[in-house]
């Protein structure tokens, strides 16, 4: 009798279609690791000032997404992180997830004054490059 391995599934990209499916799995039954390379999840919708097909704010159906992942003890979120390496065979995988530093130092405290002195200014990525931001910042 082969022994039943634990059903768990990784989703990357945190976007509504990977919130989506990570809830949708976890609901079901399955272990959900939801990889985001981005420091927040939602995807391209959280950039938005209305999104198709109801064209209402994108806080419409991600608030409903986020409240299902945040009750869901099934559903382990990664931010800042991306796949490094997948091996195994189908039905066995393993993946190595890096998950990038989300602070400067061990005594961040989200103070901002960091941000305050940074001289480097970068492109924007949340507002597609429109404006800028320090090299140090908080994504929105």
């Amino acid at each position: 009798m082969a022994e039943e391995r634990g059903k768990s599934i990784v989703v990357v990209g945190a976007g509504i279609s990977g919130l989506t499916t990570a809830v949708e799995a976890a609901e079901v039954g399955y272990e959900v690791a939801l990889i985001e390379k981005n420091p927040y999840l939602g995807g391209r919708v959280t950039q938005l000032n209305k999104y198709f097909p109801k064209l209402c704010p994108p806080n419409c159906g991600l608030e409903i997404n986020f409240r299902r992942i945040k009750n869901n003890p099934r559903v382990k979120f990664y931010t800042l992180s991306e796949i490094e390496n997948v091996t195994g065979s189908e039905g066995d995988f393993e993946v190595i997830i890096k998950i990038n530093p989300r602070y400067v130092n061990e005594n961040c405290t989200a103070c901002n004054a960091c941000v305050e002195v940074c001289p480097v200014e970068r492109p924007n990525d949340f507002n597609f490059g429109m404006d800028k931001t320090k090299a140090i910042y908080l994504p929105h």
